[in-house]
């Protein structure tokens, strides 16, 4: 098989998986002003129901500022909330809720607490997606085709692992390290850790490289 067809082949791909990320940050881009004014609406109106003094006819004012002020907070607060890790054990928590009359009003006013929170944090969510996703698309625009798509070749030559140590004697003009690093994106590259660490490639992916090389 031509290095050069292989090289196509990796140009394509990675052209395709710029625009599957461009495709994931454009609606983010587009929906973060609403979801952030949503945000604001949300803080706006339980600052102005917690008002301790709601015919002061500067309340709407001082609410609205207060609710302009949380933004940074906001994005604070998403860069400080933990994920659940078990969104299994979440659920089934959820499941097993006191259905006494007590337990189903503090269960509906969990529910609340959770929709308010995620209409407040999906503005600062939205952002950091977008940022995720065009650091993808930077990454994909300066990878080092030539580097990567050597790689890809020795694998398909040898048509079985091949040894870090091996690659580095094959292609001593390669920063492998690195050339690694941009190919991570790629389902089907396998870093092999067992003696000797090495790489290889599943056979679906020799497949798809195949006949794609060949169309190259």
């Amino acid at each position: 098989m031509e290095f050069e067809a292989v090289k196509a082949w990796l140009i394509q791909q990675t052209n395709r998986q710029i625009r599957i990320r461009w495709l994931f940050a454009l609606p983010g881009i587009v929906l973060t002003p609403i979801a952030l004014a949503a945000g604001i609406l949300i803080i706006f109106v339980l600052v102005r129901a917690f008002g301790r003094d709601s015919t002061d006819p500067g309340m709407d004012a001082r609410c609205l500022w207060i609710a302009l002020g949380a933004i940074p907070v906001m994005f604070i607060i998403n860069r400080l909330m933990r994920r659940p890790d078990e969104p299994e054990k979440y659920y089934h928590e959820a499941s097993v809720e006191d259905d006494s009359l007590v337990g189903s009003y503090v269960h509906r006013r969990k529910v609340q607490l959770r929709f308010f929170l995620w209409v407040i944090f999906t503005g600062p969510r939205l952002i950091d997606w977008v940022i995720f996703s065009f650091g993808e698309i930077s990454r994909l625009k300066k990878q080092d085709s030539h580097s990567c798509a050597a790689v890809l070749w020795l694998l398909l030559l040898k048509g079985k692992k091949v040894p870090y140590p091996d690659i580095q004697r094959e292609f001593d003009w390669i920063d492998l390290e690195a050339t690694l690093s941009q190919l991570s994106w790629i389902t089907g590259l396998l870093h092999l850790k067992s003696p000797p660490p090495g790489l290889s490639l599943t056979e679906d992916l020799r497949v798809a490289i195949r006949p794609g090389a060949l169309m190259g």
